[in-house]
Order: structure tokens, then sequence, then C-alpha cells
């Protein structure tokens, strides 16, 4: 063999070799494993999920029988009362026209049953607690729930769903065996029964009247030992990619961020705050969806660390509240927030998310608190000069949380808040009953 044929030989098989090795880049797949966001997403919860039911909850009940009314807030009352009504069949309902005028006095009529929730509550959503089936309930919203005892006829009775902001009214039919039922082991029973209290209907204009309790209350202020959630639980469960976050300290406490997300811990108001600002509003969601992505999202987390209640929704804000509840049923107010989840929702995730970072443990020490009632509370502020009367919204019993600086004790203090043009203040003791402090702005 010649050297030429060996050279020509050897660049065939370069050449050979050449088109293979293009070939194989040109056809070459790599065999990567599937990024399944829950292998990125650790499954982090820092407590126990919640069912709608305990999140969405009504927080007063009152009954009108012959001039009297009698209210409680105790939730083991309340959730009797519900659980009852959720074996009822609901059907036919109906739009019903009630002036705004008369309202009031619908509400509070005598042979009628009152359960009253913190805020405007989607039927879609609460349908389900209720059991009503076959009911297109779309924008049907309500925070009163009226049972009405008298005029039930023969085969059924009524059942009315109030919205106090909508000044819309929607009746619906249930079999009158339920409502003589309901009246007999609940509504009759409402002088005997000591989880109920006798209330006053007093007026705070032409038109508007407000029930506040009679009688002066003795309740207990609590302390408690606070269990700190650490700041890493939060990373590991709110970002989606943990390993990725970089974590620094502060002068107040610490911060987790990766490159669109940043959440910020202060050790000495024990609030957290998550923020994506790549996430813009979108008013068109729906209030049901908005407040059942809100509920989703604590849920996947486990961010019901404690007794949380759904207090407020606005849709054009694209924000809701929720507020812890003492055991006994009363709301806590804080004026840092730290007795509240605040959610504000962009167009597909969380824009902000706002809460404390503890947990309620062990009681260490209760004191008795005498309060006065409600009927002499609500008359001082009528008397105030800064205050006009047709502006009081609400009038309850709540409990103030306070906290020293690192300090690990809670305190629980019961005092009488009144709801004033959409702001939760407190009612202080001092000249005309001192300066309020803002709680709540919805």
């Amino acid at each position: 063999m010649t050297y030429e044929n060996i050279k020509s030989i050897i660049l065939t098989i370069l050449v050979l070799l050449s088109v293979f090795l293009t070939w194989s880049i040109w056809t070459y797949q790599p065999n990567y494993e599937s990024l399944d966001e829950n292998k990125i997403t650790p499954g982090v919860l820092i407590s126990s999920p919640k069912e709608v039911r305990q999140i969405i909850k009504a927080d007063r009940v009152f009954y009108h029988i012959d001039d009297e009314h009698y209210g409680t807030v105790y939730p083991g009352e309340i959730d009797r009362i519900i659980k009852e009504l959720s074996t009822w069949n609901y059907r036919h309902f109906e739009q019903v026209t009630i002036q705004e005028e008369d309202l009031t006095d619908f509400l509070h009529e005598n042979g009628r049953a009152q359960i009253s929730f913190p805020s405007s509550v989607p039927m879609e959503i609460y349908k389900n607690i209720l059991g009503i089936q076959d009911e297109d309930m779309s924008g049907i919203h309500f925070d009163q729930i009226i049972i009405e005892m008298k005029n039930v006829m023969k085969d059924s009775g009524y059942v009315y769903f109030v919205s106090l902001d909508e000044k819309k009214v929607y009746r619906s039919r249930v079999k009158s065996s339920f409502v003589t039922n309901f009246s007999e082991d609940f509504y009759q029973e409402a002088d005997s029964n000591h989880n109920f209290e006798k209330y006053s209907l007093e007026t705070l204009g032409d038109t508007k009247k407000l029930l506040v309790p009679t009688n002066e209350k003795t309740l207990s202020a609590h302390s408690y030992l606070i269990e700190t959630i650490k700041g890493t639980e939060f990373r590991d469960a709110l970002f989606r990619s943990p390993s990725f976050v970089q974590r620094n300290g502060t002068g107040y406490g610490e911060e987790f961020k990766d490159s669109t997300t940043l959440l910020s811990v202060n050790f000495e108001t024990n609030i957290l705050r998550y923020v994506n600002p790549t996430q813009e509003k979108d008013i068109s969601v729906r209030v049901s969806t908005l407040l059942q992505n809100s509920i989703d999202f604590v849920n996947g987390h486990g961010g019901w660390t404690d007794n949380y209640y759904f207090v407020d929704i606005d849709q054009l804000e694209q924000t809701v509240l929720f507020r812890l509840y003492e055991a006994s049923g009363y709301p806590i107010f804080n004026n840092s927030g730290m007795s509240e989840i605040l959610q504000i929702w962009g167009r597909t995730a969380i824009h902000r998310y706002e809460r404390n970072n503890f947990q309620m443990n062990r009681r260490v020490e209760s004191t008795e608190k005498r309060l006065d009632s409600g009927v002499d509370i609500l008359q001082k502020l009528k008397e105030r000069k800064d205050i006009e009367p047709e502006f009081i919204q609400d009038l309850v019993i709540g409990y103030e949380m306070t906290r020293s600086s690192r300090d690990p004790v809670i305190h629980l203090e019961p005092i009488w808040y009144y709801k004033y043009q959409d702001q939760w203040l407190k009612v202080d003791n001092g000249p005309e009953g001192g300066n309020g402090n803002g709680l709540e702005q919805n």
C-alpha cells in the first residue's frame, strides 16, 4: 500500500468521524430531571391547616324576644347554632326589597334570631358550610343571617341573608319543622342559657341603632408565654427555592431575600413582612376567589398558629384581613398589627403578607377586671365633642395585646373598643374618653 493510499484512508476516517460527531451534537438530548415544584419547595407546615368553617365564623348571635334582646359571643354556643343550621335544606333563593331606613328594624324585630359575622361573606364559599346544593350563589354576599320565628307557614319558614354593606336582602325557604325545632331548642332557651346576656338597643341617629351589653361585666386579663417561630421556618415555607435565599442580619432583626422577594422579621415588634414587588393588583378577581386564595395561601404553610377569624375584605385594594380571637370569643387588637394576618394580592400571587412570628403558649397569669356596661360606654362616646354618634359603627369588648420589647410574655387585657368611620379605636378613660389609638384601617 502506497503512502498516498494510507493518507486517503486516514482522511476518509476523519471525515466520517467528523460527520458522526456533528450528528451526535445536533441530536443530543440531555436527560434532565423535571423541576417538580414540590421538590423545589419543601413541604414545610408551621402549624396545622384549618377548614374554611374554622376561619369564616360568626362572632355574635342575638335573639329578639318580646322587646328583649339576648346576645352571646361564646364560640361554643355559636358553633352549636351553625352546626344546626348546616342540617337545613335551603331552597328558592330570591332577593327581596327592604328600604334602607327600615333595615335596622328588620334585623332587630321581635321573633327573630340574628347571626352576625365580622365582615361580608361570599355565599359562594359559605354555601358549602350550610350544605346548600344546586344554587347559583355567585354575587351574593351577607354579614347577617336572620331566622324568622313568627309567621311560620304550615310547610315552610324563612331564613334571610342580609348584606349591610350592599343594603341587600336575600330570602330562602326552609322546612317549617327546622324553624320550630330551632325555636324550642335554642331561641326560647335564651333567658335560661348562661352563655347569653341581655343587650340594649341604643339609638345613634334618626334610623341607626346599635346593640350593646346592658350590664357591667367582669372578665379575666391573661398573660401568655409565647413561642417564637424561627425566621428560617418561614423562609422554608414561603420561598420556592429556600436554598437560593440569602440571609442578612439587620439592626432590628433579620432579612431573607432572593431575586424577587423579601422576607423581613422584626424582633422588637414580632412582625413579619413578606413582599413580592413584582406582583401588580388585579381588581377583576372576584371576592370569593380572593378570600379562598387567602385561606389556601395560609393553609399552604400552616400559618394559622392561633385562633384567627376572617374579619375584612376589600376587592378594590385586593386585601384580606384575619384577626386573633380570645378563647371566650372576644377580638384581640394591637396597634402594630401583632394580632392580625394581612394579605395584599397581586395578579397571580401574593404581593404582601404581614403577621406575627409567634404562637401563644402556656398561660402564666390571670387577673380579673371590671368593665362598665355597653350602655354607659356608648353614652360617654355620644357625649364627646370629637365624635359624631351617627358615625359609630360598632362597640365591642376586645382584648388589647401588649408586649415589652423582646419579652417572652404577651399580655391580653379586656377593654372597650368602638368602630368609627371604618377604624377600630380604644375607649380610654381620660377626659371625654381621651384619645383613641387607631388599630385598623379597613
